[in-house]
């Protein structure tokens, strides 16, 4: 790909007519460092971008400076150049249909009993999924203190759950209250005190309850616990209702995505190498906030996920380029099509950005107020329009324009996101029953 950028011709700077070593042994050659950057890298910067006739995009940045003369290097990045392909005829993208099965409906409605479910006390053997109260003490060679001593402890007996030893929770099969046993099990390897990993310990246990999840029958009481329904049948249909809605979500979502895909593909498009630079370091300020903020910091995270810096910052900058590039496609899109917005369309946007606030009025009045608000506002809604066109374009029934095709394109919109430029895709909120950009710089 060419790079959308140029390199300015080395410029000269006369420093006077004293030698350097004079100039260096007086002031230092940090001095004079600091002196050029300061003072002389604008005025020389600004008079080779007019000498050149440059209509800069980003910043000029400075790759070096020399001395024994003092010349300095930059890089300025010249506008995006955008070369759409024939999108009328070239972005056909298979539709999918939002369909919803029964098995999703019953899988949801299990979900639901299993979280109203009730533990009974039953008098037979312990089975898998049981719970159980027992006394629980574990002893390792050489250790003074036990490693573990708990009285009346509750444990589920789940192979996959939390276990104080790989096989503990089959060893409790086929008790019964009152039984006691006395077993040996390996520590795991990986166990969180050193002098203990991967040693034998000697368990032992007295069980004195054992309990089974006892589901809800699923009746219209049920329905009626669950939220305001007055049946299973309507439990059932507000359940379909709200799954449909996902599925339409995440259907439009992936036919969104194919379409911008596809644009990029057949489009030809040339941008400076800074805008990638300044989205990718957007996107590791915001996933480091992010990250932070849920108590974390970006080295923990990492070592938790597995990752290199290196690598994880490799995969951002990839996804920096995938945006950047969709964002330039879709905007020039957007010009080939002549979508442009209206002033009451940006109140909308507003309006609704601020209605999910406490004071919703007053941030929407201190919005309307604010231009560069206003901007990205104008900017948004033009995005979503520019979306919901190019979907059209590539479904079957949207290759022909007319008042039912404008209808559906302005209710799509409400709800079409914006661009690959936003931070992330908000998932939608779900109700209860299935309850479980800026200036380019250097």
């Amino acid at each position: 790909m060419k790079v959308s950028s140029t390199e300015l011709p080395p410029r000269q700077v006369s420093l006077g007519k004293a030698p350097r070593s004079m100039v260096e042994r007086m002031i230092g050659r940090e001095r004079i460092v600091e002196e050029a950057l300061d003072r002389l890298v604008p005025e020389v910067v600004t008079e080779a971008i007019e000498q050149e006739k440059v209509e800069p995009y980003t910043r000029p940045r400075v790759e070096s400076i020399e001395f024994d003369p003092l010349r300095l290097k930059a890089v300025v990045g010249l506008a995006p150049k955008v070369e759409l392909g024939d999108y009328k005829d070239g972005l056909q993208v298979p539709p999918e249909e939002a369909k919803v099965e029964d098995e999703q409906i019953n899988s949801v409605i299990q979900r639901l009993r299993d979280s109203y479910a009730q533990w009974a006390p039953v008098e037979r053997p312990v089975k898998l999924g049981d719970r159980v109260g027992l006394d629980l003490r574990a002893d390792v060679e050489d250790q003074e203190k036990p490693l573990l001593d708990s009285k009346d402890a509750e444990y589920v007996v789940d192979p996959e759950g939390a276990q104080p030893a790989p096989g503990f929770a089959e060893q409790l099969v086929g008790l019964n209250a009152g039984d006691q046993k006395t077993f040996t099990l390996n520590m795991p390897d990986d166990y969180r005190d050193k002098e203990v990993a991967g040693k034998p310990a000697e368990f032992s246990i007295t069980l004195h309850s054992v309990k089974e999840r006892e589901l809800p029958a699923l009746d219209d009481d049920f329905a009626q616990q669950v939220g305001e329904y007055t049946d299973v049948a309507g439990l059932r249909t507000a359940i379909e209702t709200q799954l449909r809605q996902r599925e339409e979500e995440r259907v439009r979502e992936k036919l969104e995505d194919a379409a911008m895909t596809k644009l990029v593909e057949i489009s030809s498009i040339e941008f400076p190498p800074q805008l990638v630079d300044h989205q990718a370091q957007h996107l590791l300020e915001t996933f480091t906030r992010n990250v932070e903020q849920q108590g974390l910091q970006m080295t923990q995270y990492l070592r938790l996920v597995g990752k290199e810096q290196e690598t994880f910052e490799q995969e951002l900058r990839e996804q920096a380029e995938t945006q950047v590039r969709r964002s330039l496609a879709l905007d020039a899109f957007a010009d080939a099509e002549k979508i442009g917005v209206e002033p009451q369309e940006v109140e909308d946007e507003v309006h609704k950005a601020a209605s999910g606030t406490e004071e919703a009025a007053a941030v929407e009045r201190l919005a309307l107020a604010n231009p560069s608000t206003m901007q990205r506002a104008q900017e948004v809604t033009r995005e979503r329009k520019a979306i919901t066109r190019l979907v059209e374009l590539a479904t079957t029934d949207g290759r022909s324009s007319g008042a039912k095709s404008s209808k559906r394109k302005e209710k799509t919109a409400e709800r079409a996101e914006t661009s690959d430029t936003e931070e992330s895709r908000a998932a939608p909120a779900v109700a209860t029953p299935v309850a479980e950009e800026e200036e380019a710089t250097s």
